[in-house]
């Protein structure tokens, strides 16, 4: 509920696939409001940039008043976010709906991006390893080796996400690169336990919780992250593509140089 107007949501797209037009080496989507994608979609069509839908539910259609039918879905986009912190802390929704939610979208040919996070207490408790087990064991119980290849894992600590309501009491800021090595760590061990380490290894996990141009080196230069799911810094291109352009060069194996120029960033060419 960012972008609520169907011509801004077009223009930021539009200025995203624009700016992707000459970087192939990593995968972009962006997820509109459901009321956007349908112009969003024909904005970018014959572009590099991929749709996703923000959410969506388990049963293909029905008298489900104000949910998103994964079938309204699978023409526009190719990718889904599911389990994100605001529907799991805010709607309530539980690690089997979110199991049933991703079963739905792998049937139909969604690319389930699938969010993990604990909370500030559930962190300063020490409590995040437990939280990330029940989570991954709750949402992808059932789910065969061959499916979770399909599937993107998103740490996204609910700490480090700008919304009062998930965070009223809590200083909001990025993971550093220990706390997000360390939980990306707890994620792969966990799947190399449960699906083997060659699938463990296969599987993409990208950190989502206020990440943007000036952490993204950092973050992005981690073994263990392999992407980000971005949230403020998404919603203009300007903001976006420097964070695209980092993890390009860095999935190329280029040094990345730029330097910061009346706050914008600058590459050196």
């Amino acid at each position: 509920m960012q972008i609520t107007s169907s011509n801004e949501a077009v223009s930021i797209a539009d200025d995203i696939a624009q700016g992707l037009s000459t970087i192939s080496s990593v995968d972009v989507f962006i997820a509109p409001s459901f009321t956007e994608l349908y112009s969003v979609s024909k904005a970018i069509e014959d572009t590099l940039l991929k749709l996703a839908g923000q959410n969506m539910y388990f049963h293909d259609k029905g008298a489900f008043t104000g949910q998103i039918s994964v079938l309204s879905l699978k023409n526009l986009c190719q990718y889904v976010i599911l389990g994100h912190s605001e529907p799991r802390r805010i709607f309530g929704e539980t690690d089997d709906i979110i199991r049933q939610k991703l079963l739905k979208a792998l049937e139909k040919g969604l690319k389930p991006v699938l969010c993990l996070g604990e909370t500030a207490k559930e962190r300063e408790e020490g409590n995040t390893k437990a939280v990330l087990h029940e989570q991954l064991a709750g949402s992808l119980k059932g789910l065969e080796t061959g499916q979770m290849k399909e599937i993107v894992l998103a740490y996204e600590p609910v700490w480090a996400i700008n919304n009062k309501f998930l965070n009223p009491d809590t200083e909001i800021r990025p993971a550093s690169t220990v706390e997000a090595n360390e939980a990306h760590t707890i994620i792969r061990d966990w799947l190399k336990n449960e699906f083997g380490t060659t699938t463990a290894e296969e599987i993409s996990i990208i950190y989502g919780g206020s990440m943007n141009a000036q952490n993204a080196k950092e973050l992005l230069s981690l073994e263990q992250i392999d992407g980000g799911l971005i949230g403020g810094a998404s919603l203009s291109a300007e903001k976006f593509l420097p964070i695209i352009r980092i993890a390009a060069q860095l999935s190329e194996k280029q040094s990345v140089d730029y330097k910061w120029e009346s706050n914008t960033l600058r590459f050196d060419e």
